[in-house]
């Protein structure tokens, strides 16, 4: 997803920009203390989400809002929860009080993918064909446990098998459509139906020990179901 952030404090929007960094699928396309010169960016850029203060001086948040004709989904931040009726008037995907934290900042964007999916009509992808010695192998995501970088190849690992083809692991995230699937290290994506149990710094999944890194941690907790 195509991100911009638009933050008159300074080191709000240097911690906005730090935690977007974090997250693999967020391009931060633009990062402005002002909704103007964010204005001439969206006429000019295609942006998916709009991280968006709402007081800023001159032209606020709202008054950015109001002067788009095609708008992204935006995720309002402020410091001021009275703004939150106002906004929602507007139909924006979330409402973020500052300061704003990685893990409702990573459920606001899960929301916004949400909705930006509904309106692609895009299905999860269940099947992927890989090329494995010359030839197209079907493989059902369901049975995968996880993906393995191995520099240039990697590992398919279902319970039965094990597939190594020739690609990378950021373009294998790229090409899986589907959300049961997180990478949790810079060599690993997991199968999250199949996880077995999560410590501080790794994952079992069948009787394979996965690393997850710190950066990665926050995403994965944010994913899962816990009590």
């Amino acid at each position: 997803m195509k991100c911009l952030i638009v933050e008159d404090d300074q080191m709000a929007r240097a911690s906005i920009e730090l935690m977007c960094q974090k997250i693999d699928d967020l391009e931060v396309v633009g990062s402005f203390d002002n909704g103007l010169d964010a204005l001439k960016m969206i006429k000019s850029v295609d942006v998916d989400v709009l991280l968006l203060d709402i007081q800023m001086p001159d032209f606020s948040g709202l008054d950015l809002i109001k002067s788009l004709e095609k708008k992204p989904q935006i995720i309002l931040t402020t410091g001021h929860a009275e703004y939150a009726v106002e906004a929602f008037e507007h139909r924006v995907t979330d409402f973020l009080t500052k300061p704003v934290e990685l893990p409702r900042l990573l459920k606001a964007l899960d929301h916004a993918r949400q909705n930006l999916a509904s309106a692609n009509g895009s299905e999860e992808m269940s099947e992927l064909f890989i090329k494995v010695d010359g030839r197209y192998v079907r493989l059902d995501l369901e049975d995968v446990l996880y993906v393995e970088s191995l520099g240039d190849y990697v590992t398919f690992r279902t319970s039965k098998e094990k597939y190594i083809v020739h690609s990378t692991l950021k373009n294998i995230d790229d090409k899986i459509k589907n959300s049961k699937f997180l990478k949790v290290h810079r060599s690993y994506i997991v199968n999250l139906s199949k996880v077995v149990d999560i410590e501080e710094t790794n994952m079992v999944i069948a009787d394979k020990v996965i690393p997850v890194s710190r950066a990665h941690k926050p995403i994965l907790m944010n994913k899962i179901k816990t009590i």
